[in-house]
C-alpha cells in the first residue's frame, strides 16, 4: 500500500490509522485493499466459528472419557493443550475479523482511517509461533484416536475418540488460519 513519490521528496512512514494513511493510496490500492478486507473478514468468521466448534469437541472429550472412566481414555494434558490452543485461535480469530471488517469500512471510505487504530497491536502477535502452537496441540491431542484406531480401527473409537480426531483436526486448521489471516497494519510510505 506504498503512494507514489515524486522526484525530490522524501519519503514518509504513516503509521496505520494516523492521518493520511487511507489518503497516501491510490485509487486501485484502496479498492483491492476494501476486496481484500472484505474476503478475509468472511473467512475469519468462519474459522472462528471453527476454532469455537474445536473448543466444544474438546471439551466434549474430557468430559465424555471422564464419564467412561476407561483407561484408554483422552489424556486430560493432551487435551488441555488442545482446549488453550483452540481457544486462543478462537479469540485472535474473532478479533482479526473486527479488525477486517474495520479496514473494509476504511477504504470503501465509510470510516475514518482512526478508528482502526485499536488494532495496531495485532501486527505484533507472534502468528507463527501460534500456528506452531496449534500444530503441537494436534500432535499432542492426535495420538489417542491414532492409537485407538490401530489397535481396533475405526469401531473401536468410541465418542470421545471422534471428539478427540475431530478437536486434534481443528487445532492444525485453525492455528493455519490465525497464521493465513493475521491483519497487518503496515505504515504506509509516501513522499510529501
Amino acid at each position: 500500500m506504498a503512494g507514489p513519490t515524486g522526484a525530490g521528496q522524501a519519503v514518509v512512514k504513516i503509521s496505520a490509522g494516523d492521518p493520511g494513511w487511507y489518503e497516501a493510496c491510490s485509487a486501485a490500492e484502496r479498492a483491492a485493499t476494501a476486496e481484500l478486507a472484505a474476503t478475509r473478514w468472511k473467512w475469519s468468521v468462519c474459522w472462528a466459528a471453527l476454532a469455537a466448534l474445536g473448543v466444544v469437541l474438546t471439551i466434549g472429550a474430557m468430559v465424555s472419557g471422564a464419564l467412561a472412566a476407561l483407561a484408554a481414555e483422552p489424556p486430560i494434558g493432551a487435551l488441555a493443550v488442545a482446549l488453550c490452543a483452540l481457544l486462543l485461535d478462537a479469540g485472535l480469530l474473532t478479533v482479526n475479523s473486527f479488525a477486517w471488517q474495520q479496514v473494509g469500512l476504511i477504504f470503501s471510505g465509510a470510516a475514518p482511517s482512526e478508528s482502526v487504530r485499536p488494532y495496531r497491536w495485532l501486527r505484533w502477535i507472534p502468528a507463527s509461533l501460534v500456528s506452531l502452537f496449534g500444530t503441537l496441540a494436534m500432535l499432542a491431542v492426535g495420538v489417542y484416536p491414532l492409537s485407538v484406531y490401530g489397535d481396533h480401527g475405526l469401531g473401536g473409537l468410541g465418542l470421545a475418540g471422534w471428539l478427540t480426531a475431530g478437536a486434534a483436526v481443528l487445532c492444525v486448521m485453525c492455528g493455519l488460519a490465525t497464521l493465513w489471516l493475521k491483519v497487518i497494519l503496515r505504515p504506509v510510505r509516501t513522499g510529501r
